[in-house]
């Protein structure tokens, strides 16, 4: 398991999501059915997690699992080059 990968099976199971329910394009709102204070605290710890600046404008960008998880590897690869 790669380390990026590893950091989100933390942060899932700190967010009480069922393991054998992970997918790539399970929503957290549709699936895990989370509302504004549960999804702000995801944002938070991938957050501090990866060490990225999350801003409200990329929210749409973490609609499912898969999405969430390539839209960090995105930042990740941006602030390599920084």
């Amino acid at each position: 398991m790669h380390i990026i990968e590893y950091k989100f099976s933390q942060i899932f199971k700190y967010m009480g999501l069922p393991e054998q329910e992970i997918r790539m394009d399970a929503s957290f709102v549709n699936d895990f059915d989370f509302e504004d204070f549960q999804f702000n605290c995801l944002v938070f710890y991938i957050g501090s997690y990866f060490k990225i600046n999350i801003v409200e404008s990329d929210y749409i960008e973490l609609g499912t699992i898969g999405s969430t998880m390539n839209f960090v590897k995105r930042k990740l690869k941006v602030n390599s080059y920084c």
